[in-house]
């Protein structure tokens, strides 16, 4: 996406866009085929009876690791000699995340790189080369930490489908992985083959790549302790259930659901989402009710309350729109 054209990043209006509408329509069709699969009056007793206490908790450890983010992105911009405070940048990544959960095809990164270049003047190239390393890193910490609780709980997934696709999705991380570091060192050599309108943007984009192999570590631990996070608020959510959850099984599943949430078909993967934790909790050992009620409660978290949260924000703060 060129300078230009990025001016065109307005919620409101993307929000009735027709593929918008569509990916709400798939999103619909999936969550329906999801609430036939249990007793919905007996996972909705079992939620009613969660403590409320444990249920905090899993809030705050999701929100709680925001300024985490926004410290990591202001470290990667930093390489850029790009300075900006924590706290805006945590505001800006929390409408991102907001942008995720109405719009598909995770519009709220763009949108990370539209409100930085309107409040600070960064330039949108520079912004994306900033944001593909971080993704980078994302990958990279997700990649480990499904491995990781993979080889336990992988073969434990009910759908082939599900299965093979997140299969092929750690494959096509790593695969990333090794291209972004070929590309980030090499990356000079393709601007002589690009035309000289765009070279320019490319050139920006470039500038935004990170090359600092001392400070890949400090980033990495931040990247492994953010996707971490997830698994803590799942791990809590069960345990405010009365669950006994194994987090190796919650490292798993989150960052499982985290792969299958960047898929473009609905917002921040919404019905997908629920049907692969549905999926995984089923023969980890737990009831359909009981497995319903850890998704349900989960995604009123990750999901729903960014879409009350996030929406208040959008309205009250119009310089983060």
């Amino acid at each position: 996406m060129s300078e230009q054209n990025e001016q065109s990043i307005d919620l409101k209006s993307k929000l009735f866009r027709f593929n918008t509408l569509i990916g709400f329509v798939i999103a619909a069709v999936i969550i329906y085929v999801f609430t036939t699969r249990f007793d919905f009056k007996d996972t909705l007793n079992i939620i009613s009876s969660a403590n409320i206490f444990l249920m905090l908790a899993a809030l705050i450890v999701f929100y709680g690791f925001l300024p985490m983010r926004g410290h990591r992105w202001r470290k990667l911009l930093k390489e850029s000699n790009i300075e900006v405070p924590v706290l805006e940048l945590t505001r800006v990544y929390f409408m991102a995340w907001f942008a995720n959960s109405i719009l598909p095809a995770r519009i709220g990164d763009l949108y990370r790189c539209y409100l930085l270049k309107k409040n600070r003047q960064v330039s949108f190239s520079l912004s994306l080369g900033v944001l593909f390393s971080e993704r980078i890193f994302d990958l990279a910490a997700t990649a480990i930490l499904v491995v990781l609780g993979g080889l336990i709980y992988m073969n434990r997934i009910a759908s082939e489908q599900i299965r093979n696709s997140l299969t092929y999705g750690l494959i096509a991380v790593f695969g990333i992985i090794i291209v972004f570091i070929v590309f980030s060192w090499r990356a000079n050599w393709l601007e002589k083959w690009m035309p000289e309108k765009i070279r320019k943007y490319y050139d920006s984009f470039r500038q935004g790549l990170f090359r600092s192999p001392k400070q890949a570590p400090f980033i990495m631990i931040e990247s492994l302790l953010i996707w971490l996070s997830e698994s803590a608020r799942l791990y809590f959510v069960a345990w405010a259930l009365g669950y006994q959850f194994d987090f190796l099984l919650a490292v798993f599943v989150a960052q499982a659901a985290l792969i299958i949430m960047s898929l473009p078909l609905t917002p921040a993967g919404l019905g997908l989402v629920e049907l692969l934790m549905f999926g995984v909790l089923i023969p980890a050992g737990y009831s359909q009710e009981a497995a319903a009620a850890i998704v349900i409660a989960d995604r009123l978290i990750s999901y729903w309350s960014l879409i009350i949260f996030g929406a208040i924000h959008y309205v009250f703060s119009p310089r983060y729109r």
